[in-house]
């Protein structure tokens, strides 16, 4: 019960003793060293930045003491009482991909990540900076050695940093940034030492402010109902045209829990299939080569009429995927909602216990009781909702045509 002690942002150390009887007989000592793991773990804890309620998974107090009563029945032995604790996660490890997975392999090494035409966010800002830099005058900086980045946010970029807490703002908006795993780490570490600053150093990721501004300012280039064309008679079959789509579908709440970019081929303005941009990326090396487009005159015509079967192709393979994942999908919602059930029980169950029988004149004990079991019931018709409307899709994508690609004629 450390954590309701030693809170964020108070401004004095806490004290935390623990008080275990000693003893020289063999079997309590074992005792004790069941007792010494749970302190170690909760020790280590304060270190980084994980939670000491997560040790054993149960996230019930009463759940906890059985799980450690059970281990010092059975005599259990301490290094073995450790491995059953052994799943808590460091959060900064789970994002960077660091977490041992059963196969003994990273995280990082088993997740398969998103196609993409960079090698890494780093680089994709780079890219992106330089391709700015011809239309606006922007101060930035970059490091290829350290995959560092010193970049001076514009007012633009100031103004999205007005919702969020005021720490992360660097002094006079000048941000350094890298997706350097192990110079983020000792940044951490130094900025521990003082609770009231952030680090000095962003890790740079997807969700950085900075990126996401960068997105929007990369395809805000393009207007509205726009798609680049590239000649490229190099790389593609005679009166062969690709269209690179974009197609997803989001849940409830407009989130994205499907998301495909397609390559939809056509020969001679007819259909000829569909593949995977992975395929596509390693047909023509988009994203590996340097695909210089010839700038010349061409009809848009033909690709123009070609994009109504693109979109019924694409929806028609989106379908499919989306009746794999809604069959898969419903499955884990069935189970959820049936877990959520069972503890709705287990705390009306608990809420007899509290209250008991009363009698017709304890008025008061019963609105008390009935309070609780509105209450009971309005978080748990709260949370149902918001797992339903998490998990459930239509089929219904948006589709999007990114760009086109285009053969000889």
């Amino acid at each position: 019960r450390n954590g309701r002690i030693d809170r964020y942002g108070q401004d004095r150390t806490p004290e935390i003793v623990y008080l275990v009887t000693d003893s020289k007989n063999p079997k309590i000592k074992g005792d004790i060293r069941i007792l010494e793991v749970l302190i170690n773990k909760d020790e280590q804890a304060t270190k980084n930045i994980d939670d000491p309620s997560a040790f054993s998974q149960v996230f019930d107090i009463s759940e906890e003491e059985e799980i450690t009563a059970k281990a010092i029945e059975e005599g259990m032995d301490p290094d073995q009482f450790n491995k059953t604790l052994e799943t808590e996660i460091n959060p900064l490890d789970l994002l960077l991909g660091n977490v041992e997975m059963p196969s003994g392999e990273l995280a990082q090494e088993s997740i398969k990540s998103p196609a993409s035409l960079f090698e890494n966010d780093f680089e994709y800002m780079k890219t992106a900076v330089e391709f700015l830099k011809s239309q606006e005058s922007l101060q930035a900086t970059f490091n290829d050695e350290t995959r560092r980045i010193e970049f001076t946010a514009p007012k633009d970029l100031e103004d999205r940093f007005k919702y969020l807490p005021k720490e992360i703002w660097p002094e006079n908006g000048f941000f350094i940034l890298s997706n350097n795993q192990e110079t983020i780490q000792k940044e951490i570490k130094r900025s521990r030492k003082d609770e009231h600053r952030w680090p000095r150093i962003h890790y740079l990721w997807e969700l950085h402010p900075t990126l996401t501004w960068i997105n929007d300012k990369v395809t805000a280039a393009f207007g509205r109902n726009q798609a680049p064309v590239l000649l490229l008679p190099e790389y593609l079959e005679d009166k062969q045209a690709i269209f690179i789509i974009s197609a997803l579908i989001p849940n409830r709440k407009s989130h994205p829990l499907l998301h495909h970019w397609l390559g939809v081929s056509f020969k001679n303005n007819q259909f000829e299939s569909i593949m995977t941009f992975e395929e596509l990326q390693q047909k023509i090396g988009l994203g590996k080569k340097q695909l210089p487009n010839a700038g010349v005159e061409f009809d848009t015509d033909k690709l123009q009429s070609m994009l109504p079967v693109t979109i019924q192709k694409t929806r028609e393979w989106m379908s499919a995927k989306w009746k794999t994942f809604e069959d898969d999908i419903n499955k884990q919602l069935d189970q959820q909602l049936k877990a959520l059930e069972k503890l709705r029980s287990k705390q009306y169950v608990q809420l007899e216990l509290d209250f008991g029988n009363v009698s017709e004149k304890a008025k008061q004990t019963l609105s008390r009781k009935d309070a609780k079991k509105r209450q009971i019931d309005r978080t748990f018709d709260e949370f149902i909702t918001w797992v339903e409307d998490t998990m459930t899709t239509e089929n219904n994508p948006y589709i999007q045509v990114v760009a086109a690609l285009k053969g000889k004629d």
